[in-house]
């Protein structure tokens, strides 16, 4: 019903301007019902109906995406259909125009909760207008800008607003180009913000940039993660972070007691680094730890077993997938799960299977240590011997399709409202 609401605003407003309405807005209005929930991940939201999906990636948009002339008619429809919670507007052809028609919406709504704006084409000024916009909205509480370059400019105006809104709790800023200026004022802000429970800064700026200076950069994800006592959930890839730097960030999550969920992906970690992991896991709460494409290699598989082993009872989800483990290293693992109960996700695909590791994670498949959908390898023999096939279970494998990107699966054993989904 909402949906036919939705379409009659949409054609009517387009009809008053002689704006020829988009078909594949119309046409997505029409059936959506009827097509695959393929891509649409009905399970992240409690009130499905509260969803409107114009998202590019899907087949009745994809020839006719979202431009920034739709956007005041989808506007004016929105404003008759105040159920609407959720706007998903991934893979489109927004520009900054239309970030600024956005930024004015933003100003005077107070329905919207959750808006997508991954992968169109918003710069530092759309950016600026919408970090402008945020800070007299008193409802927004999660908002992605994740493959936008907004750049220097778009990251100073956010941390800006983060200063002022005390209402958004989920902010994706990941491979939008932010240089160290924007990412220190951010992280400092983050210090005492008392509402980003989860926050992605990933892929700052192009690598060859910064490979002289992420070190200095991770003092700052250090400190700010020792002074907050809010965020839940931080995601920093491709920081270029090394050994130094996440000794620092180990020490500082010692006094860390809120972040559940660290993901320190596709970074410089080697083994002298996975040292420093057996204090911080047994002082800090983090349920999911992401070290994947890292270079760890069999010593710090070893230090990440004892850890397992003999400092942390509270680790649910571990990812150390593309890691240059070999044999000794993931027979290690394979030993430390057998004794530590509380982790209940393992991701491992990427290194060196050796037949006695996956003789190893075969025995652990026989007394069913994890559940098939939560390891993402499984055994097979060939010519009586064991090898390892990758099965993908890893939480990011439906990141394109669905609405809301992936998110902790676990959830913590105290008892505490659960995470909000991240836009």
């Amino acid at each position: 019903m909402l949906l036919k609401e939705i379409k009659s605003g949409y054609e009517q407003s387009s009809k008053k301007t002689k704006h020829n309405p988009n078909q594949g807005i119309v046409e997505t209005l029409s059936t959506l019902r009827e097509r695959s929930l393929r891509y649409i991940d009905e399970s992240a939201y409690k009130n499905y109906d509260r969803l409107l999906p114009l998202n590019g990636n899907q087949p009745t948009l994809n020839k006719h995406r979202v431009q920034d002339n739709d956007l005041p008619h989808i506007f004016e429809a929105l404003k008759t259909v105040t159920m609407i919670t959720h706007l998903d507007l991934r893979y489109n052809r927004i520009s900054d125009e239309g970030a600024i028609l956005l930024a004015d919406f933003l100003a005077q709504d107070q329905y919207l909760l959750v808006l997508n704006l991954q992968g169109n084409d918003i710069h530092r000024k759309g950016a600026q207008s919408l970090a402008h916009g945020l800070k007299g909205n008193q409802a927004l509480s999660s908002l992605s800008l994740a493959d936008n370059s907004i750049g220097k400019g778009g990251g100073m105006a956010f941390a800006e607003t983060l200063q002022i809104n005390i209402n958004l709790e989920n902010l994706n800023l990941s491979n939008c180009d932010l240089e160290m200026d924007s990412l220190i004022a951010i992280l400092t802000i983050l210090r005492y913000n008392p509402s980003i429970k989860s926050i992605d800064i990933s892929r700052p700026v192009p690598q060859f940039h910064y490979t002289n200076w992420m070190d200095d950069v991770a003092i700052h994800i250090a400190n700010m993660l020792e002074k907050n006592t809010v965020l839940q959930e931080l995601h920093v890839q491709k920081f270029e972070i090394r050994d130094v730097g996440f000794m620092w960030i180990c020490q500082k999550m010692q006094h860390n007691q809120t972040l559940y969920h660290l993901d320190l992906s596709c970074n410089r970690i080697t083994r002298d680094g996975a040292i420093y992991l057996g204090p911080m896991l047994e002082k800090c709460s983090l349920l999911r730890l992401n070290l994947a494409f890292n270079r760890l290699e069999d010593e710090g598989a070893g230090h990440i077993a004892t850890a397992l082993l003999h400092s942390n009872s509270k680790l649910r989800s571990l990812d150390i997938r593309s890691n240059y483990i070999r044999g000794d290293g993931l027979c290690s693992i394979a030993d430390a799960v057998k004794f530590n109960s509380a982790l209940t996700e393992l991701f491992l695909w990427g290194n060196v299977n050796e037949e006695r590791a996956c003789l190893a994670f075969e025995n652990l498949v026989k007394i069913r240590r994890f559940d098939p959908d939560n390891i993402d390898v499984a055994p097979y023999r060939v010519d009586a011997r064991t090898y390892l096939a990758e099965s993908t279970n890893n939480l990011d494998k439906y990141a394109y399709w669905k609405q809301v990107e992936p998110r902790l699966r676990v959830q913590p054993a105290v008892n505490r409202e659960p995470l909000s989904e991240r836009a």
